[in-house]
């Protein structure tokens, strides 16, 4: 091309370096423009002397002869022009280089161009190609460009309890905050495996800033019904791998879009059998499982064993201490062997548990059911075994304590926070506590505590779970109570309530407090819920679990006092912090890519200028 004044050639210039932008990723992704032009290496003869009105290009020409590079001189008619080589001629895959002729050469212009979670590398010893920026990562080829649509590629659907089969749909609840997010790669091991308990004389934390979930491509955290949208780097016409987490749950499927669901929306079934998205009800129900250690110390008036069973946990993950499944049951009441429920012969008193800090530490969350007229009324069990239970939860642990099992936290020490001795303070600043049990309240409203002084950060989230799920109807959030027996008579400054009783005493019926009791925000560590009434269905004031084989005391449906605290179970295993934020795509640097110049995509959705490559050789 013969530039006939500089105008025109600035003109023409500034175009080619505005397209440049264009390539790999929306911008070059090897980029040149910026650099001094390098002058042409000509060979013999004595070359005329350029043509001013050629933009200054005159004075950046050899003495004649051929260039190297991106472009070559001709002569004719007595006018000296140069000649620009394309990408193709060059072998350039992608990305925008200087060439000799004093502008810019950029590939997309000849329909070469990255994808958009790849780099173009190369450009200052040799020819650029496209690469992927974020190490290992099966599924970025199949991420479609979406940078011309009219939106991004999108899935949405529902995280839900299994229930005992996929027929069970009563038992099919939204589980809230949970992480829903797609992996880099498409191999399984990149998961971390998820510990269980917590290791002798350490802590297992497990705060929300630092859950450690592998390498996300993206992801997202479901709302208070269970609903979840991921958006933006999702591959289509490819598998990969969908895992959703929850506390300690997880579960993980290999999936497959068609590539006509690229940017589009496509709604992932939210029913079973082909809901993709919800909890396992097994070690082995899915890839990368994992079911959370629990205890539970059966009663006489209360089962949370059966919300467990019936939200869809097999009962082949319910078994004695020592043996494989996650579940163990232990018999809770005054002396062994206990009252409450067992699974055989073997089941042993729960004794076996309170009293060994090291089996109790082997567990994720502890639940100690409702023992009725059995419960410790003389503290002997708590004065015995309550050091170990203060220390599991100050050292990370889960306790789930139902009505007269407030015995675990009422006096059992009254050591205020110590950062120096963390794991030393005590349960009972949590309430005030009735030492009298009440047996006489058989029916009561409960209110969702939303709007009081001393409202868990997590109690609208609550009630728009409790309205989705029919429990409670908005504005008013009230539900009918079977046995609202809190023995809570007061609040401590660090609790969180989540449900009080409109009428009869007006106590908190659920609350929960982070441990160790009352300390800051980034040393808590543990979690211990209450909660005043029972899952029991009758009001008639009995025993009806006393001495029941697990799993006949189970049948029925999720009721809606059971749906309650299914949520508080929810919560008292959820991460430490409020709100759970969405899991962060790690970005990648110019040194993880080993991009010497250009731009590269971060894996992320943005771009990185790594700096200017030289013309090519």
């Amino acid at each position: 091309m013969n530039l006939k004044s500089n105008g025109l050639r600035r003109t023409l210039v500034g175009i080619v370096m505005a397209s440049a932008i264009s390539a790999c990723s929306s911008q070059p992704s090897s980029s040149d423009f910026g650099r001094q032009f390098r002058p042409v290496n000509g060979s013999g003869g004595s070359g005329a002397a350029g043509d001013a009105s050629a933009g200054g290009v005159a004075s950046h020409l050899g003495s004649g002869g051929s260039g190297t590079g991106g472009s070559s001189l001709i002569t004719f008619g007595g006018r000296t022009e140069c000649v620009r080589k394309g990408c193709k001629d060059l072998g350039y895959a992608c990305g925008s280089f200087q060439n000799e002729c004093g502008g810019i050469t950029n590939c997309a212009d000849e329909g070469l161009k990255c994808g958009p979670l790849e780099a173009c590398l190369g450009g200052s010893n040799g020819p650029t190609m496209c690469m992927s920026t974020i190490g290992p990562c099966a599924v970025c080829g199949a991420i479609p460009d979406c940078r011309n649509a009219a939106q991004p590629t999108r899935i949405s659907g529902r995280v839900i309890t299994p229930g005992r089969n996929d027929a069970e749909t009563a038992n099919q609840v939204g589980v809230p905050n949970a992480v829903v997010y797609i992996l880099r790669g498409n191999d399984i091991s990149d998961l971390p495996a998820i510990s269980s308990g917590i290791p002798g004389g350490g802590t297992s934390c497990d705060r929300c800033d630092g859950q450690s979930l592998g390498s996300v491509l993206v992801g997202t955290i479901s709302d208070a019904t269970g609903h979840f949208s991921l958006e933006g780097t999702i591959p289509v016409g490819a598998e990969f791998t969908l895992v959703v987490k929850v506390g300690r749950f997880r579960r993980a499927v290999k999936y497959t879009l068609p590539t006509s669901a690229a940017c589009q929306t496509t709604e992932l079934s939210r029913t079973l059998p082909d809901n993709p998205t919800r909890l396992p009800r097994t070690m082995a129900d899915g890839l990368a499982v994992n079911i959370p250690t629990m205890a539970v110390s059966t009663g006489q008036v209360d089962a949370m064993e059966c919300v467990l069973e019936k939200m869809g946990i097999a009962d082949s993950e319910f078994g004695n201490p020592t043996t494989p499944p996650r579940i163990h049951l232990y018999r809770g009441g005054r002396m062994a062997p206990g009252t409450g429920a067992s699974l055989d012969a073997s089941t042993p008193f729960d004794s076996a548990l309170y009293g060994d800090l090291t089996r109790l530490e082997s567990y994720d969350i502890l639940i100690a059911d409702c023992e009725g007229l059995e419960y410790d009324q003389s503290f002997v069990q708590r004065m015995a075994s309550g050091a170990n239970v203060r220390e599991y939860v100050n050292r990370g642990g889960r306790m789930f304590a139902s009505h007269l099992s407030f015995t675990w936290l009422s006096g059992n020490g009254m050591q205020a926070y110590d950062p120096a001795a963390p794991f030393t303070t005590g349960l009972d600043a949590a309430a005030s506590w009735d030492q009298m049990a009440d047996s006489m309240s058989t029916l009561g409203a409960g209110v969702i505590a939303v709007g009081r002084p001393q409202a868990s950060p997590h109690v609208q989230n609550f009630a728009d779970w409790m309205a989705s799920e029919a429990v409670v109807t908005p504005p008013a959030n009230t539900f009918n109570i079977t046995q609202p027996r809190s023995q809570a008579s007061r609040l401590g400054t660090a609790s969180e309530e989540f449900v009080y009783r409109m009428d009869g005493n007006g106590r908190t019926q659920q609350f929960s407090f982070n441990t160790p009791y009352a300390a800051p925000t980034d040393q808590s560590c543990g979690r211990v819920a209450y909660s005043g009434f029972h899952v029991a269905a009758s009001d008639a004031g009995t025993t009806p679990f006393a001495n029941v084989i697990f799993p006949a005391h189970c049948a029925g449906n999720l009721t809606p006092q059971e749906k309650v605290l299914l949520y508080m179970l929810f919560d008292l295993g959820a991460c430490i912090g409020t709100p759970p934020p969405p899991p962060k795509c790690t970005p990648s640097t110019c040194m993880d890519a080993h991009a010497m110049c250009g731009y590269i995509a971060d894996g992320c959705g943005n771009i990185v200028d790594c700096g200017v490559c030289p013309p090519p050789k």
